[in-house]
């Protein structure tokens, strides 16, 4: 194929075309040592590549120490309709890696973009506490590091999506201490506690061995929903029991996934005191991250 490449009777378009076609296909199967030294040699050359072999050398990167490469490549890709989905891949391996300055300094790329949207904003937010959440993390530093930049540096208050986010995210961590500051951030961003968010509140606290606050946690879930009773069930089974006695971890998410077949359709309504119930998307990730 590489000879093919250099054959001199190929038009150049037609040969930047198929040089950015192989870029792609050895980034995405693993060999993106020879897809970037392939890129190097078209750029040395003076060629024009096409940008979505750039975008597809973006989304394969992986290790840690890659992020000047990253930026490099997406500054590339300013003018084309290509870029948003790029900028978000280099935001999703800045939060992997904790890059905190980088993430920043991105949104405020994209936020722009957005001709600063109020919608969009939002959106945007939730979609990186969503990568807090999807990280593995010892600790919650980063996701508090974060949240409290985007509020002093954006003058925006956390949506209810990017705490539960984050919320989720303390399950991962383990990290009471975490849990309670974020539980302090509905407060301050004018949001009252809903069936979710104290359903995901008390798995935290049981995730992180804080069973007394959890028990207080408890008292204040209402018990009329029976999927409600079916995810608190499902986060004793998980962190109360012993290993000797839980089910089989297979066995317990077919049981959740069919429980969540009956909340399909189901809306997000008001109940009397100001909670609303759960939806099923809203408990799957839930059940997610229990596993």
């Amino acid at each position: 194929m590489f000879l093919l490449i250099l054959d001199k009777r190929i038009p150049v378009k037609n040969l930047n075309e198929i040089k950015g076609a192989l870029i792609g296909a050895l980034a995405s199967h693993g060999q993106l040592s020879g897809a970037l030294n392939l890129y190097d040699e078209i750029k040395e050359a003076d060629c024009t590549l096409d940008p979505k072999a750039i975008k597809c050398l973006i989304e394969h990167f992986q290790s840690e120490g890659e992020l000047n490469r990253m930026l490099q490549l997406l500054e590339q890709l300013t003018s084309s309709p290509y870029w948003v989905e790029a900028c978000f891949r280099v935001i999703s391996y800045s939060v992997q890696h904790e890059h905190l300055r980088s993430t920043l300094d991105l949104l405020k790329k994209v936020k722009d973009k957005f001709n600063n949207c109020e919608f969009a904003t939002e959106v945007l937010f939730d979609e990186v506490f969503c990568f807090i959440a999807e990280k593995e993390g010892k600790d919650m530093q980063f996701g508090l590091d974060l949240l409290h930049s985007i509020k002093t540096e954006f003058g925006v208050r956390p949506s209810r999506k990017s705490l539960e986010f984050l919320m989720s995210a303390c399950v991962n961590c383990k990290d009471a201490k975490a849990s309670f500051a974020i539980w302090e951030e509905y407060k301050k961003a004018g949001l009252p506690y809903n069936v979710l968010s104290f359903v995901r509140m008390y798995q935290a606290l049981l995730a992180s061995g804080e069973r007394a606050s959890a028990a207080k946690i408890l008292k204040k879930i209402p018990k009329d929903d029976p999927h409600v009773l079916c995810v608190i069930q499902a986060c004793q089974e998980t962190y109360l029991k012993p290993l000797s006695v839980k089910k089989n971890q297979k066995d317990r998410k077919k049981a959740l996934a069919a429980t969540l077949g009956l909340l399909d359709g189901l809306e997000t309504r008001q109940g009397n005191k100001g909670t609303s119930f759960i939806r099923s998307s809203e408990l799957f990730f839930i059940i997610f991250f229990m596993q």
